[in-house]
């Protein structure tokens, strides 16, 4: 009997925290575990009904280091008076749209064929991806319990200071109709991940954060890119011809757009009228919609929703970063690191880098004068920055940096499972780093 892991993670294809579990399913494959994803509704947009969104997201999430990938069933709405979440809300004392979500996902069905696994292979590690998603970790354990198998260690991987997102984002609650205080969403992440044995954190700002409020271990794994996208992103070299002077890649979220829309208004008028810059991603289809006007001024700058990025930072020669609101760590300035390509970014997209870390091919700027001058500055002298950004991905970022995190995390889980010699090890190995230029203080 093969020990299994089973990550627990939201129906989010093609998002940043879609790349951590991605490397999270090939973490426990290559270490000998038989491995699990059971994508779990948050949120009543992901009912099962919703056949579409739950066909993508399996199309999209599927991995070839999963034995198993299942979906739990949602059927509750959240409507005011006329739904169970509301009437439980209530008699939680009109709690945070954190603390609804955990419930709401605790009240999924498990899949049957869940069922057949667990038997088969009983896990050995619970792995839950953000706190919402702990109702679903206390459905599975109690179906453990009652099947007599014995309780896994329960990992809760954080992603985020929640409270701090959803506050800085202004993300309402359902049922108030308006955000939550950041008081009683901290309050409400905080106990809704108490259950966790151990804590992972991709950040040392929320290691910090959780490791002073929360019992239990804590560990930093930092963040890491799904393991295709690393190797595709790996095997960029030096451009051809450049058809863009700069590159930005943003999803739809708050973030973007607030960091997008200070972009735009601030920096880009700055710029010399000739320069060219790529907007890739579905931000700016979002952007047409909620602000016309600034769309149609730089909609010559737009690419849209592309299948890979790939193509796109082969052709570019700077990433920037223009992030004014972040929280947890940044996936896009993880893949920017991993192009090789000199990289403008503000403090805010910088945030998972270490506070000593000097390297010349990363621009700082916060100010819109400052980000202006160092776009021009940067692209003067790629030819001769290209290669140090991903030197610093190797180093901490990489899939193998990660796997070792994760190895310390689970050195004392017993699993029966005989280590594989550290040479046969998927993703542990990696080109060396030539550290030019590129050093902590």
């Amino acid at each position: 009997m093969v020990a299994s892991a089973l990550v627990v993670a939201s129906p989010w294809p093609r998002s940043g925290s879609a790349n951590i579990f991605s490397a999270q399913a090939r973490y426990f494959a290559s270490r000998g575990y038989k491995t699990a994803m059971l994508l779990s509704p948050h949120l009543a947009v992901q009912r099962s009904k919703y056949t579409h969104v739950w066909e993508h997201a399996r199309a999209t999430m599927a991995s070839g280091d999963l034995d198993l990938m299942c979906c739990a069933t949602a059927t509750g709405r959240m409507k005011p008076w006329r739904s169970r979440s509301f009437f439980e809300w209530l008699a939680n004392g009109r709690d945070s749209q954190l603390a609804v979500m955990a419930r709401y996902s605790a009240a999924n069905a498990l899949p049957p064929e869940l069922d057949a696994f667990l038997d088969a292979h009983p896990p050995r590690v619970l792995l839950v991806n953000h706190c919402f998603q702990m109702g679903m970790a206390a459905t599975v354990l109690r179906r453990l319990a009652a099947r007599g198998l014995p309780r896994p260690r329960l990992v809760l991987e954080t992603h985020d200071v929640q409270a701090d997102l959803y506050a800085r984002g202004r993300v309402e609650n359902v049922f108030r109709r308006q955000p939550d205080e950041w008081a009683t969403l901290a309050r409400d992440e905080l106990r809704v991940a108490t259950p966790a044995d151990m804590f992972t954190h991709v950040s040392e700002r929320d290691l910090a954060y959780f490791s002073a409020r929360l019992p239990g271990r804590h560990n930093l794994v930092l963040g890491t890119l799904a393991p295709a996208a690393e190797r595709e992103l790996l095997a960029i070299g030096d451009p051809g011809p450049e058809a863009y002077d700069f590159v930005y890649v943003g999803n739809n979220n708050p973030g973007n757009e607030v960091s997008l829309i200070w972009f735009l208004n601030e920096v880009a008028p700055r710029l010399d009228p000739s320069v060219r810059v790529a907007v890739v991603g579905r931000i700016g289809q979002h952007l047409s919609a909620m602000q016309p006007a600034l769309f149609a001024r730089w909609a010559h700058w737009f690419v849209g929703e592309v299948e890979t990025v790939t193509a796109i930072y082969e052709r570019a020669g700077v990433v920037i970063l223009p992030t004014k609101f972040g929280t947890g760590i940044s996936i896009k300035a993880i893949e920017a690191l991993a192009t090789g390509r000199p990289v403008v970014a503000t403090s805010d997209a910088l945030r998972a880098l270490p506070a000593g870390l000097h390297c010349d091919a990363i621009a700082r700027a916060d100010e819109a004068a400052d980000f202006a001058a160092a776009m021009a500055d940067v692209h003067a002298r790629r030819a001769t920055l290209r290669g140090l950004t991903r030197d610093i991905y190797m180093q901490r970022f990489s899939n193998g940096a990660f796997f070792a995190r994760w190895d310390a995390v689970l050195a004392d889980v017993p699993t029966g499972i005989a280590a594989a010699p550290q040479a046969e090890r998927p993703g542990d190995t990696s080109p060396p780093a030539s550290t030019r230029r590129c050093a902590l203080a």
